[in-house]
């Protein structure tokens, strides 16, 4: 091989080496904001989110309810999100 084509070698393996990884940071950036609108309650009945590793996932039920399921340890946790613009939340 010729110089020219030596010296691009180090290069492309490293974008090939990182882009699948850039790509999996966007997508769990993604996640974490859609789980984060849900654990908000800004989530509308059905919207599901899974975390990084895939054994906690986040739904949204009817009523606002929040359902977050944990695969690993076989356990469900379901609560109300209280909005700010809620007066209720005192009472």
């Amino acid at each position: 091989m010729n110089r020219p084509t030596m010296a691009l070698l180090p290069l492309v393996f490293t974008i090939g080496l990182h882009s699948p990884f850039a790509f999996a940071q966007e997508d769990s950036a993604q996640q974490y904001a859609i789980i984060n609108k849900i654990i908000r309650g800004e989530g509308k009945p059905g919207e599901t989110a899974t975390a990084k590793n895939g054994e906690v996932i986040y739904t949204v039920l009817e009523g606002g309810i929040i359902e977050i399921r944990n695969l690993r340890y076989n356990t469900v946790q379901r609560f109300i999100t209280i909005k700010p613009s809620d007066n209720n939340r005192s009472k």
